[in-house]
């Protein structure tokens, strides 16, 4: 039998439909690899025991013998995102303040999961409250890029893509603030989707202040496994784009390249050039690219920072607390003693810097059918040197600058894809993110593929 655990999630179902292999014997497939490697990669924690996994697959064989139809993920062994909550295990958030919080139930996406099938056998890391793009924690420690164990892999889902790229997973969800599906996806050659906010239902914690500025989706190694799942975690019968994927879908296609955002992001040259070789490719395949430099890109900043620090207010009762503001780390009370600081004019003018950022979006898209960024602003980086200080000469003044060309999808409340660019060495992973209008979220799933399919033909 081939390796199961290199199948794409939709093969692994399709195998264990027909019978080819048992949900038993798909568990332990993953468990041999995870037993294997995660010692190594820290991508998973909060593993339940072997056998425990392995019963919960003997009663998914069962189960499948007495369903006439289960649903996609039926018997697959899944992973959740140590942010959400999944009913018996410990949700920490990667923090000492949270190691014995256990779940009594899940949250709304877990329990899409385990509606179609799927079996919950622990959850991925995360940096400390999903804060910071680079996946270490005091709780469990560092995760390891899965193609180069000395680089970063990336964050806040750094877990999800370590464990997907080593093939300990075949597929994993993921959260998104601040590029924290994009930016492990760029680092470790993989897809993850921001969608819509609101598309994928949230736990009421996850967006307290409902800013909508984080939306949960999905990882994976293909664009077909994410539209799958982002159809289950929607609460959504899979489906796959109407469209074949090709070239006849990007014939004609306006793109609107944005670059460094003319100067304002500090963004390796490499960086730029391995993007701009790609959309040289999707040029040939009969797209328009154009340049494009958005008048309000240079207000996303300041306006990113005062609406993150209000929706992470909250936090300020832990902080109050001597005896757990020990606990938190230095970017997490960064973050709240920041926020205390901010006016109520302040915050009204965050919010219309950001209804000016919706309007310029608005005339952007009249004139393109897709934005194309780059989805990182440095290569995956030594996890040693911890988070990038400077970049290209140019200090960045806060823990988290290095993520800034992810504010044009966050702060537009736009669905945004990471398509991974073939060929690249571990240390040079990149990747495109692709953005379209709000709700535009099978749309975009459509161009994805071609995209897929075009780029995949040069490597």
């Amino acid at each position: 039998m081939s390796d199961l655990t290199a199948l794409s999630a939709i093969e692994l179902s399709k195998t264990i439909t027909s019978g080819a292999a048992s949900c038993v014997e798909v568990m332990d497939a993953f468990l041999d690899k995870i037993e294997t490697l995660n010692a190594h990669v820290n991508a998973l924690v909060n593993l339940i025991p072997r056998d425990e996994c392995l019963n919960l697959a003997r009663q998914a064989d069962a189960a499948s013998r007495i369903d006439a139809g289960p649903g996609w993920l039926h018997g697959i062994p899944v992973a959740v995102k140590d942010l959400s909550r999944a009913k018996g295990l410990a949700t920490t958030c990667g923090s000492l303040l949270f190691q014995d919080e256990i779940a009594t139930y899940d949250d709304p996406h877990v329990a899409h999961l385990r509606a179609a099938g799927a079996i919950i056998i622990g959850k991925t890391n995360v940096p400390e409250w999903g804060l910071g793009g680079h996946t270490d924690n005091p709780l469990f420690g560092l995760t390891r890029n899965a193609h180069d164990p000395n680089l970063s892999a990336g964050g806040s889902s750094g877990g999800a893509a370590s464990a997907l790229a080593s093939g300990m997973l075949s597929i994993a969800d993921g959260s998104d603030m601040m590029g924290s599906l994009r930016t492990p996806a760029a680092f470790q050659g993989l897809i993850g989707f921001r969608p819509t906010p609101g598309v994928v239902p949230l736990a009421p914690e996850m967006d307290p202040m409902e800013l909508g500025l984080v939306s949960i989706g999905p990882m994976a190694r293909d664009v077909a496994d994410a539209e799958s799942l982002f159809s289950t975690l929607a609460g959504r019968a899979p489906q796959t784009s109407a469209h074949n994927p090709g070239e006849p879908l990007l014939a004609g296609l306006k793109i609107g390249w944005l670059g460094n955002a003319g100067g304002q992001w500090p963004i390796e040259p490499s960086i730029l050039r391995y993007c701009e070789q790609a959309l040289t490719v999707l040029a040939t395949a009969g797209a328009k690219v154009d340049a494009c430099i958005p008048h309000q890109i240079a207000d996303l900043w300041s306006c990113w920072l005062t609406l993150r620090q209000t929706a992470l207010s909250p936090g300020k009762a832990l902080y109050r607390d001597p005896s757990k503001r020990p606990l938190m780390c230095d970017n997490w009370q960064w973050e709240i003693q920041q926020g205390a600081l901010l006016s109520r004019d302040e915050v009204g003018a965050a919010e219309q810097a950001q209804r000016a950022w919706w309007a310029e979006l608005d005339r952007l898209f009249s004139q393109y059918n897709v934005l194309i960024g780059p989805a990182c602003q440095v290569h995956p980086f030594t996890s040693a040197d911890g988070t990038p200080r400077q970049i290209q000469g140019r200090a960045l003044d806060t823990y988290h600058r290095w993520l800034e060309v992810s504010l044009p999808a966050s702060l537009g409340n736009l669905p945004v894809i990471t398509m991974p660019i073939p060929g690249l060495s571990p240390q040079h992973m990149t990747a495109l993110q692709l953005m379209m209008p709000s709700g535009s979220d099978q749309a975009l799933l459509s161009v994805a593929r071609a995209v897929e399919n075009v780029l995949s033909r040069t490597s």
